[in-house]
């Protein structure tokens, strides 16, 4: 009972000093915190670090990567597609000029075909994408998801050919 108790006293210690380090913290600790949580499975004390320093620090250099970690966390590890779709808009809006726009641009698209099945609003965010990055690396997954939009796997060739499908058992099995 009292290694218990000790226990739980120490981990209290821990976070307050934590919390009265977060308001001291300078974005490079924040964000390398939240990385080193994120990689640890805790997507929900990570996530809410990102969005403490897209507060916090609106005007800095790593403002735009936090925000697509947002964006991130909330579709890959929270199944919370409708808010990583408002934190990549999010991200699109403040920042238009990021590296991470396009990406951003590209995964509106893809949450709404794959996850959310809103095949309008996905085809508006595809076509989005192509009028403003029709040279970007993502623009031909783009054009390949425009075509093949709303069509079951079995409909797809690439998925559906026999003849592919034998050629590449031949190729495994030698």
């Amino acid at each position: 009972m009292m290694r218990a108790l000790s226990s739980l006293v120490i981990v209290f210690i821990i976070l307050g000093l934590l919390a009265g380090c977060g308001k001291k913290m300078t974005q490079e600790q924040m964000f390398a915190l939240a990385e080193k949580l994120e990689k640890e499975g805790d997507y929900t004390e990570s996530l809410k670090i990102y969005q403490k320093i897209t507060k916090k620090f609106p005007d800095s250099e790593k403002v735009d990567q936090a925000q697509y970690k947002v964006a991130y966390i909330f579709s890959n590890n929270l199944n919370d597609f409708e808010k990583s779709v408002e934190a990549h808009l999010n991200l699109i809006e403040k920042y238009p000029d990021s590296k991470f726009a396009a990406q951003s641009l590209f995964m509106v698209g893809f949450i709404y075909a794959n996850n959310i099945n809103d095949l309008d609003k996905a085809r508006t965010y595809y076509q989005k994408f192509m009028e403003n990055y029709p040279d970007h690396e993502l623009s031909t997954s783009v054009e390949w998801e425009l075509n093949n939009l709303g069509k079951d796997i079995n409909e797809i060739p690439l998925f559906n050919d026999e003849n592919d499908t034998n050629v590449i058992s031949e190729k495994v099995e030698k």
